[in-house]
């Protein structure tokens, strides 16, 4: 396996193994700095990425593995109503058809 294979799976790990954010924190810190040292572009931007961005990430043990996950796909589908809305005059009837979006499916057929 090369090295971009086993560093994705040793980030992977960080969410599978970390029991609390001590760990995460530890094994964050030890992830950027093999990335850092693989030499590989992308690995080092992604590294420095989580370095930035590494209270946030936390977050997720510090709140009880909460993610914002499930707001950002209501999100996508509001994104996706207003797309397929165009032209509505009424916007009580586009205030509705947001309430009724969890009933709604909007995957393409292939």
């Amino acid at each position: 396996m090369g090295c971009t294979s086993v560093l994705k799976e040793k980030l992977r790990n960080v969410y599978k193994l970390a029991e609390n954010f001590y760990e995460a924190e530890w094994m964050l810190a030890d992830w950027c700095t093999e990335a850092e040292a693989s030499g590989i572009a992308e690995l080092k931007t992604m590294a420095k990425t989580i370095k930035t961005r590494v209270d946030g990430i936390l977050a997720y043990w510090t709140t009880g593995r909460v993610t914002s996950a499930p707001v950002e796909g209501f999100n996508n589908k509001i994104r996706w109503l207003i797309r397929q809305a165009y032209g509505y005059h009424d916007q009580e009837y586009f205030r509705l058809k947001i309430f009724d979006l969890p009933n709604i499916k909007i995957h393409k057929n292939l």
